[in-house]
């Protein structure tokens, strides 16, 4: 997650996950007491994080796809040039 100023994103989960978030935020601040962490802290560390490895799977992809396609067309002309 970056160190972008951050801006307001109204989302809607349902209640169950509501309330996981904040079991998951209340623990961490029983494990730390100096730092107070809130559901919704915890929605927008697991949101930037899934969205940044979306990114890393999709830039991965990508990259596979190029080279497949450029093996493919190498592929294509080394056929075309043994049939002459």
């Amino acid at each position: 997650m970056s160190l972008e100023e951050k801006v307001s994103l109204t989302i809607s989960i349902a209640k169950s996950y509501r309330d996981r978030l904040r079991t998951i935020a209340a623990k961490r601040n029983l494990h730390d007491l100096d730092q107070l962490t809130s559901a919704s802290t915890i929605a927008r560390e697991i949101i930037c994080d899934q969205i940044d490895e979306l990114e890393r799977v999709e830039a991965d992809f990508q990259a596979t796809d190029t080279e497949s396609s450029n093996e493919r067309v190498s592929g294509q002309i080394e056929e075309s040039v043994i049939e002459q």
